[in-house]
């Protein structure tokens, strides 16, 4: 797989996710209708329990946010209509993670969490000591990684979608990920880590690259590469996490300085 850029891309349906704390759609409507086999129809009737006047919150992806007015014509369905508030400022953080292809149901979680956390791009790459039919799953060849990233942002309660993008190798990754501004660069690994993740100092605002191997770590040509593009090694202890788990600790660690950026800012 030749660097296959993920994101953006049409979604075959506004319908087609289940619903969290907000429903995202593709664009700006001022109604919308819900049959009765719609999955948010069923969420919404069946775990909400919305009524007839209730109000339900809605976001255009990379948009505004909006009330939506319930109504009950009938038969099962909903109708929404739809009052569109004041746009509101882009809450993605510059961090970009990086990460070895693990099995799909690894990288579903990833996609969910590191989306709600508010990273601005994801890149997965085949990493060496990685399982080559990974990039070939149902996940990758199909819609779901969108809609994971999309669980993720209605969980959040948020309307901007990170990039997603998979590569075929980690140096066509780190190719790829030339910026204005020269980031941080941090790569996780067990075993040649001199310092914990937390012992680094993060500039608040400044951009962050994070790199977590496979689940099986980095090969030696991998570490040596990033070394050489000046990434440091950390740890997160002396435990051996699941990657998802890493994923999500990392993350927290490094996005706690954007955080009090943000409490200041309101």
């Amino acid at each position: 797989m030749q660097g296959s850029f993920l994101f953006p891309a049409t979604l075959p349906s506004p319908l087609a996710f289940f619903p969290l704390n907000l429903l995202l759609l593709d664009k700006r409507v001022s109604s919308l209708f819900l049959p009765k086999d719609d999955p948010r129809t069923v969420h919404l009737l069946g775990v909400l329990k919305v009524r007839e006047g209730d109000e339900i919150d809605l976001a255009v992806r990379n948009g505004p946010k909006g009330k939506g007015m319930v109504s009950l014509p009938g038969e099962g369905a909903i109708k929404l209509e739809i009052r569109w508030l004041e746009p509101h400022p882009r809450d993605l953080h510059p961090v970009h993670l990086i990460l070895g292809l693990a099995r799909p149901q690894t990288c579903r979680k990833i996609l969910e969490q590191a989306s709600a956390l508010g990273v601005e791009r994801m890149a997965f790459f085949e990493a060496e000591k990685g399982e080559p039919s990974y990039a070939q799953s149902s996940l990758w060849q199909t819609h779901e990684w969108m809609e994971r990233i999309d669980r993720g942002i209605e969980q959040s309660f948020s309307s901007f979608i990170p990039s997603c993008t998979v590569y075929s190798s980690l140096e066509e990754t780190l190719a790829s990920e030339r910026t204005a501004r020269d980031p941080r660069k941090v790569a996780l690994d067990n075993y040649e880590s001199p310092e914990p993740l937390s012992a680094v100092g993060i500039e608040r605002g400044s951009p962050v690259l994070l790199a977590l191997g496979p689940e099986r770590g980095w090969s030696a040509a991998e570490r040596e590469l990033l070394r050489s593009v000046n990434f440091e090694f950390r740890h997160l202890g002396e435990r051996v996490l699941r990657l998802e788990t890493a994923a999500v600790a990392a993350l927290g660690i490094v996005l706690a300085s954007y955080w009090g950026e943000d409490s200041e800012s309101r």
